[in-house]
């Protein structure tokens, strides 16, 4: 093998590329040889430049693909054009010039592969990090968005938050879809309106325990009154049941409206025939703002008593 074949071999060596029997070869050879191992330690300089410094360069991180990319489009276009008049007795000349070709080539392709794999200075993070981004809904909101961390040395910034997308969706009533979606309204809508209507839909529904106790919810914590009343009309078919009517109870004393107290307490009327229900009622609307909700609750310990 020529001195030139061996130097070709050294390029190879350097990036690792040589297979045991021709590593075996070449370092045979360069024990005899002072030219190749000249060579070989300047391709070795060469090798550790592109290692080391690696401020003398800025190389885009795809540079290895697109190289490769144009290297295999290159190669097809030499290889169709020589094609038309390359024959046998030719072969012997132009072999060797393909092959150097192909070995320069190579080994500019190793070089920088190298040097990307080794000094790549955008973290793996950061090309996840534009994935991302590059997915974010064109008609959806993010909200609640937090920054995580941030890099100078990089300028890249890590992110946190909510991707909103449009919803529309149809759906009975008795799904389970339909139904989260309406529980969702009920409690995360930030328009009373929109919350009303799903009070609306759901009271339809009342009797199931799942919808009772959201309607239980908007009515004693939901600041619209349109809500409220809304789930009270759901809830009063249902004033004896225990759980509703301690909602009752408890919207006597608390609720800021005087017309759902008075309401509340129309709709507890006809479960008062129990003594300690009607003295419970009576103790909650004994200071009450409004005279009629007054009245009526003391009334209904006189009813109790005439009763007896």
């Amino acid at each position: 093998m020529s001195c030139q074949e061996y130097q070709r071999q050294i390029v190879l060596d350097v990036y690792g590329e040589l297979n045991d029997g021709e590593k075996i070869g070449l370092e045979t050879h360069l024990r005899e040889c002072e030219g190749c191992r000249q060579a070989l330690k300047e391709q070795t300089d060469f090798s550790d430049t592109l290692a080391n410094d690696s401020s003398a360069f800025e190389i885009p991180a795809d540079l290895l693909v697109e190289s490769r990319r144009s290297l295999a489009d290159t190669l097809d276009n030499i290889e169709r054009k020589r094609s038309w008049w390359r024959v046998p007795t030719f072969s012997v000349v132009f072999t060797p010039m393909r092959m150097l070709e192909s070995a320069a080539l190579i080994a500019m392709g190793l070089a920088f592969g190298v040097y990307i794999s080794n000094h790549q200075t955008i973290p793996v993070s950061t090309a996840s990090e534009a994935a991302t981004a590059s997915t974010l809904p064109q008609n959806g909101r993010v909200s609640n968005v937090r920054i995580v961390s941030s890099d100078n040395s990089t300028s890249t910034v890590e992110f946190t938050g909510d991707i909103v997308q449009p919803l529309r969706f149809t759906g009975r009533i008795e799904d389970d879809t339909t139904r989260r979606l309406l529980f969702s309204a009920v409690q995360d809508s930030m328009n009373a309106g929109s919350r009303m209507q799903a009070v609306e839909v759901l009271s339809r529904e009342s009797a199931e325990p799942s919808v009772k106790e959201i309607l239980i919810h908007s009515f004693l914590n939901d600041e619209s009154l349109g809500v409220r009343l809304k789930a009270f009309e759901g809830l009063k078919p249902f004033a004896g049941d225990e759980k509703v009517r301690l909602a009752f109870m408890q919207a006597l004393m608390s609720d800021p409206n005087d017309g759902v107290r008075v309401a509340v307490v129309d709709a507890l009327a006809p479960f008062t025939n129990n003594e300690a229900t009607a003295s419970t009622i009576a103790e909650a609307t004994r200071y009450d703002d409004n005279t009629y909700v007054r009245l009526k609750g003391q009334g209904l310990i006189h009813t109790v008593g005439a009763q007896k």
